[in-house]
């Protein structure tokens, strides 16, 4: 069974991999096409390959000669700039991190401290994580049920009634009786590639009367990277694809629950530094026990040469690994295309505050939904998450087309303001 989830198109990966140990001088795999990967002066950057002119075959593997990121930049990795899928950099020459990589999962905002009406309601959209993770979800509203967390760990909603929030796990759960976490999954050897899970949205207690009374929303999962080199890569700077945080609920809803971390995998024939790799699950104003982690893993022919800190679940050192590299199939793509006869920019944002939409119809529209990578007859469902109403749970037509390329149409009704569209699809 395969898994995607998508915020207004959002996207998760399966990707195959290949290897043979061999004795042949190592490269990463990388054609150089992309150039140098320079970032020199102080700042924070985000990385949007449309911007750049980078990877016009869509599939997050770049093919840079060197990579630096100098001390004091932030370079961030968004998961919608980079497709919602994990992100791989492959180098012919050097890699150097003396500033920061960031992949972090999204923290939730702090419902209760927020002034009531649309200031605080604009906010309840699942988190956004960090490329290849899965969101949080949404909390409790009076009458509508808080959402679980997304991906392969997402955090459930327990208890009968809903007592708890659960956490998003990946290599590890978390450890504390005041959340139930979602399932661990995932391995060492990072195939797939994939990021963390997220928190599920905060429940209302039976005394959350008000009628603006909210759940908190669920942290975001980490991002996922593999950077590759033919020569080395040192890391005096930090990467970090931790998960995001809870936050408290309004007016006496639970605080939903944490996301995981996610994965960081370096692999060239020196790895070194003094740095740091985290992939710490996210916090919860619960507890302050620690929360799902991630992966990070070092194929060096030194190992283990890097002697920096790193923080998160399951941290492990493996033999430089050789040519042929992780190779990858066309990853599973959703996408909602147009609603109502209008088209929905690529990628989506997926906000309140800038709707990507605006449709004036009081009747029920068409949402037309496009797929790749995904098997014909698989049925998308819709979470519909508005302003001023109940969340809507829709099912579509089943995909038609080939696996390739397929599409599928949807029927909803929009209530007047603002609506997010979550759209996910098991098979």
């Amino acid at each position: 069974m395969k898994t995607i989830h998508s915020l207004c198109a959002l996207l998760a990966t399966a990707l195959l991999f290949a290897g043979v140990a061999t004795a042949q001088a190592f490269s990463s795999g990388s054609t150089g096409s992309d150039g140098a990967l320079n970032y020199t002066t102080a700042g924070t950057y985000y990385f949007n390959p449309d911007a750049l002119g980078l990877d016009p075959a869509g599939d997050n593997i770049f093919n840079f000669t060197t990579i630096n990121i100098a001390s004091g930049v932030n370079l961030v990795l968004q998961n919608n700039n980079l497709r919602g899928i994990p992100v791989v950099w492959l180098a012919t020459g050097n890699v150097t991190i003396a500033g920061q990589l960031t992949l972090d999962g999204a923290s939730a905002p702090n419902l209760s401290t927020l002034a009531v009406g649309a200031t605080w309601i604009t906010l309840r959209v699942p988190t956004m994580p960090g490329p290849g993770g899965y969101p949080g979800g949404v909390g409790a509203l009076q009458g509508t049920a808080a959402s679980p967390g997304l991906g392969p760990g997402g955090g459930p909603i327990s208890g009968t009634p809903c007592s708890y929030s659960g956490s998003g796990s990946f290599a590890t759960a978390a450890n504390t009786p005041d959340t139930t976490p979602g399932p661990t999954y995932g391995n060492i050897q990072l195939v797939p590639l994939i990021g963390g899970s997220g928190g599920s949205g905060g429940c209302l207690p039976t005394a959350a009367t008000q009628s603006d009374s909210a759940g908190g929303t669920g942290g975001a999962g980490g991002g996922a990277i593999r950077i590759v080199s033919s020569t080395s890569i040192s890391v005096t700077g930090t990467i970090t694809s931790q998960g995001g945080s809870a936050n408290n609920g309004r007016d006496g809803g639970n605080a939903g629950g944490p996301g995981s971390g996610g994965a960081i995998n370096l692999i060239a024939p020196t790895v070194t530094g003094t740095g740091t790799l985290n992939v710490n699950g996210g916090s919860s104003p619960c507890c302050s026990f620690p929360f799902g982690g991630g992966y990070i893993l070092i194929n060096a022919s030194n190992s283990p040469s890097f002697t920096g800190t790193t923080s998160g679940g399951i941290i492990t050192y493996r033999p430089l690994l050789a040519p042929p590299l992780p190779t990858f199939g066309t990853p599973p793509t959703i996408s909602v295309v147009s609603v109502n006869g209008t088209s929905v920019p690529q990628p989506p944002q997926g906000q309140f505050e800038t709707p990507d939409v605006t449709i004036n119809s009081a009747t029920p529209v068409t949402i037309n939904i496009s797929a790749s990578g995904v098997p014909v007859g698989t049925v998308v469902q819709l979470q519909i998450i508005s302003e001023l109403a109940a969340d809507q749970f829709i099912s579509c037509n089943p995909l038609a087309g080939t696996t390739a390329s397929s599409t599928a149409t949807c029927s909803a009704s929009f209530p007047t303001s603002v609506s997010a569209i979550l759209a996910s699809a098991v098979w």
